[in-house]
């Protein structure tokens, strides 16, 4: 199950993304879903629930300020947002 982490801007999801591929994990920089975007266009950080508190560890380690993590649960037609942090 996938999660996504809201920042305050994509330039910070940018930044986390790379240094989490530099310490050779690879995950995805992807556009806010609408559902959830409370500022208009920007991106989020999509990584898998088992890696969250490595993702949070180096938010916290690089003074990137991580306003929400979601759950992404897989629904009929659509996803569902469940919001854990």
């Amino acid at each position: 199950m996938d999660c996504i982490a809201i920042m305050d801007s994509g330039n910070y999801a940018l930044k986390l993304c790379s240094i989490l591929e530099r310490k050779g994990y690879v995950f995805e920089v992807t556009s806010t879903p609408c559902q959830i975007s409370k500022g208009g266009c920007s991106y989020c950080l999509r990584f898998p629930l088992a890696y969250k508190e490595l993702v949070l560890q180096q938010a916290h380690m690089n003074n990137i300020t991580i306003r929400e993590i979601y759950k992404v649960e897989r629904e009929v037609m659509k996803y569902k947002y469940v919001k854990i942090l």
